[in-house]
């Protein structure tokens, strides 16, 4: 028995001592791979000293069940005067089969130095009491810690209730941050956060630096929120902030599209973020900060640091003259065009007209920003531009919208020295103010969006007929002014411009509906002003013209010292855009004269009709003479054709003008044939007559060369034609008479005496007509003069065409009443024959005739007893 017991003994013995051999050998291994493993950390830890962490996702998660554990899954930190504020989250899974009480588990965090802190759960995480089974929480802590703090200082402790601690709590474990570890995200990554309680990526899209005034700069932050979770993000409480190296914040101010943010589930937006910050702060290895307000004291807690990438100058807002700056307008193409420029100088100042043109370039409707706009001199100075166009402008996808800009200046004019300016619209509501680095201001800014340099002015120099090339959005024109004359009408004046248009480009164009505008003096005319087209149809083939005459009224008295013509373009009944304006420089064209016995052709070569005076004849009177011209056009073409109804006044040679009544027939004359327009006026006797000049031009009537008996109510293309009055010579017989159209001759006239107080007179005459001749109302009376030997005048007033007829062997009676022919036995008389216009006459021919007897009575022979 005792043997027995010492043989187990030994067997114990033995057992123990192999088992204690094991354990040692056991430990002297687990040393060994240890002191391996440890090298082996060393080792990695030499070769990644410089190496930078950005994820949190190697740190092993902390067991608070068997199951079920805990992770830190984010941790930033916030610089401010006063110390740092550090949030981390920690993100509890439950793998268990019941609910987790969140009561049970808390954090704390101390620092290596054994500092210890009490974080607070933030206020949207208050009310997560529990984790249900097969889900994750995630709790959010804050707390404030000193200026020097670092997070790699910080253990996060996982702790229990234990009521078999003496201090009724266990640590479960705990998370240190690696030294290596940055919160900022690289550039180009996104980064997921939590904004109200759902995940939302956060990425940025780029930077632009934009020129500013005053030694400032404007920086543009794109930002892009990806909202990943399941439910609507309305309107998170958060703020941006722009950290540069040297560790200055910068309160971020979202432009106007960016202040609401409203994102559904699975859905993205895009951020527009500013700051005006002096040009002297660099901008390399900045950092965008995301913080988020909390709880009725409006606790500030970081959320984010993303890193900026290069900054890039914003050149491309920038355009030379002419040149379009493409602006990108809720993702779609908004083409702008500073499309021309006009200048007016006076008295040290001027005034700049400019026409900015914009396009949706996109495939979908956008309505465009309201942009303010200002011009910027080199010295710096800014002069602001008003305009409403840009309110509530929609444009569909290729829709063209062009609004006119206007600005006065101080200086020469000189455009060259000066830029416009579309600024991006202010958003003037007033916000909270706040001395907090992480509130945005009031301050209220824009940046420019596009930088025009100005056109050269869309202007003619001093002279005419030099053509000028405009481009705008209708096609490429030529445009140049033909004619500039000032022309008398009633007791005011007609400023009549020709301008001929051109198709420049290589394809068919229509015109656009233009209007007509007269600046005299930098006063610009606002009465009655026309525009007429020579033809009709506004489509003009490639290299085809087409004319038009621009038309006002101006005082008579009215001196000139600068006049411009322009072409307005009507958009519709409320906006019109400056086409193209012709600087003449007050200079007015002379008349054109057309010289004694000369003709003058006017027209295309297909309608052309040659023009001069036939005869002017003064009809004297009273207290006053009548000038009276017949006015020859010839139809040059192949067809039926004329001009319009024609307008005239007489000029004397001191200047004065007399407006002469036309008379014209309503009839244009055929090929070859002529068509005479008579004009007439009243003028005093003091008048010299060898020194006038009948001023003629086409009539205006509503926008339109009159044709037939409408009345003109201006005229242009005039020419001035010398009218010497044309002698006339009484005819000593009664034969070929002049009656333009009409020719008289009479083969006999005889006058009966039949010893009565009636005398009847007969004529034997021949009426001819040119029938080639075109002509109106014939308003001539003729007047035959019968006179008596004892000087009495007895007249008959005839109508030639209704009274005289025309045709051969035609014959004219009358008679003329007097007591003193019932004694007349013989004797003579003479017949005279008169021209009478308007009651005024010239006599034309006479002869002398002997009383023809056949017809007295025969005497009785007297009873001399």
């Amino acid at each position: 028995m005792d043997k027995r017991k010492m043989f187990v003994s030994l067997l114990a013995s033995a057992l123990l001592i192999s088992s204690t051999a094991g354990i040692a050998m056991a430990a002297s291994t687990t040393n060994k791979t240890s002191a391996t493993i440890s090298n082996s950390n060393v080792s990695k830890k030499t070769t990644s000293t410089n190496k930078v962490v950005h994820t949190l996702s190697n740190l092993s998660p902390v067991k608070v069940t068997a199951h079920s554990s805990v992770r830190l899954t984010d941790v930033n930190i916030l610089s401010q005067d006063d110390g740092n504020i550090v949030t981390y989250t920690l993100s509890y899974n439950n793998n268990d089969s019941t609910p987790m009480m969140m009561l049970d588990y808390w954090s704390k965090v101390k620092t290596k130095g054994g500092t210890l802190f009490s974080p607070k759960l933030i206020a949207k995480d208050q009310e997560k009491k529990t984790v249900s089974p097969g889900s994750t929480v995630d709790l959010t802590y804050v707390m404030k810690v000193g200026r020097e703090v670092k997070l790699s200082d910080l253990n996060f402790l996982i702790v229990k209730w234990d009521f078999s601690q003496s201090n009724y709590e266990r640590t479960l474990g705990k998370f240190n941050v690696p030294a290596s570890y940055s919160i900022t995200t690289p550039v180009g990554k996104p980064k997921t956060v939590r904004l109200s309680d759902s995940a939302v990526k956060v990425k940025v899209s780029g930077i632009k630096v934009f020129p500013g005034e005053d030694k400032n700069q404007y920086v543009k932050i794109g930002v892009n929120l990806n909202n990943i979770s399941y439910k609507l993000l309305e309107n998170p409480n958060i703020k941006w902030i722009l950290r540069t190296p040297s560790g200055t914040n910068y309160p971020l101010t979202p432009d106007k599209d960016s202040t609401s943010v409203s994102i559904q589930a699975q859905a993205n937006k895009a951020l527009s973020l500013m700051a005006s910050l002096p040009t002297s702060v660099k901008l390399q290895k900045s950092e965008l900060l995301l913080v988020e307000e909390q709880g009725e004291e409006k606790t500030v807690l970081p959320v984010a640091a993303l890193q900026l990438p290069e900054a890039s100058k914003a050149t491309n807002v920038e355009v030379a003259a002419n040149q379009p700056n493409i602006i990108s307008v809720e993702g779609q193409r908004l083409s702008t065009l500073l499309e021309s420029a006009k200048v007016r100088i006076d008295d040290g100042e001027y005034d700049l007209n400019m026409q900015y043109v914009l396009k949706n370039e996109g495939k979908k409707a956008v309505k465009v920003p309201t942009y303010t706009f200002e011009v910027r001199t080199a010295d710096g100075t800014i002069y602001p531009i008003e305009t409403k166009a840009l309110d509530a402008l929609k444009l569909n996808p290729g829709d063209i919208k062009t609004i006119k800009l206007n600005a006065t200046l101080q200086g020469d004019g000189d455009t060259s020295k000066i830029k416009l300016y579309a600024m991006s619209p202010v958003d003037k509501t007033e916000s909270t103010e706040s001395t907090t680095p992480t509130s945005t201001s009031s301050f209220v800014f824009s940046y420019p969006v596009g930088v025009y340099a100005i056109p050269q002015s869309v202007s003619t120099g001093d002279g005419l007929t030099t053509e000028t090339v405009i481009k705008n959005s209708k096609g490429t024109f030529g445009v140049s002014l033909g004619s500039l004359q000032r022309l008398p009408w009633a007791d005011s004046d007609i400023v009549a411009a020709k301008v001929t248009i051109r198709n420049a480009g290589s394809k068919t164009v229509q015109l656009p509906e233009l209007e007509a505008m007269f600046t005299i003096d930098s006063a610009q005319i606002d009465g009655d002003k026309k525009l007429i087209y020579t033809q009709s149809g506004k489509l003009l083939g490639a290299g085809m013209t087409t004319e038009a005459y621009l038309l006002t009224k101006i005082p008579s008295e009215l001196r000139m010292g600068r006049l411009e013509v322009s072409l307005i373009e009507k958009v519709s009944e409320e906006e019109t855009n400056e086409w193209i304006t012709l600087n003449t420089s007050g200079l007015i064209q002379p008349v054109s004269y057309v010289g004694t016995g000369k003709t003058y052709t006017m027209g295309a070569a297909d309608k052309e009709t040659e023009m001069g005076v036939r005869r002017t004849i003064r009809y004297p009177g009273t207290s006053s003479d009548i000038v009276y011209t017949e006015f020859e056009m010839t139809n040059k073409s192949l067809r039926q054709s004329g001009l319009g109804k024609l307008v005239g006044y007489f000029k004397t040679s001191d200047g004065q003008y007399y407006r002469a009544t036309a008379k014209q027939s309503e009839r244009s004359p055929g090929p070859g044939q002529k068509s005479i327009v008579t004009f007439w006026a009243k003028v005093p006797k003091s008048v010299t007559f060898s020194d006038m000049r009948l001023v003629v031009g086409e009539g205006i009537a509503d926008s339109k060369f009159v044709i037939g008996e409408g009345e003109a109510t201006a005229y242009v293309n005039a020419l001035a034609f010398e009218v010497p009055p044309t002698s006339i010579s009484v005819q000593g017989t009664l034969n070929n008479i002049d009656l333009y159209p009409y020719t008289l001759s009479a083969s006999s006239v005889r006058a009966y005496l039949a010893g009565s107080s009636s005398v009847q007179v007969e004529m034997n005459y021949s009426l001819s007509r040119n029938e080639e001749i075109e002509m109106g109302e014939n308003e001539h009376k003729l007047i035959l003069a019968l006179t008596d030997q004892a000087g009495k005048t007895y007249e008959k007033e005839l109508v030639l065409g209704t009274d005289l007829k025309a045709g051969t062997n035609q014959t004219l009676t009358w008679s003329v009443e007097d007591s003193f022919f019932e004694k007349l036995r013989g004797g003579s008389y003479r017949l005279a024959v008169y021209d009478q216009f308007q009651g005024q006459r010239i006599r034309l021919a006479e002869q002398g005739y002997g009383y023809d007897l056949t017809k007295l009575p025969k005497e009785e022979p007297v009873d001399s007893r």
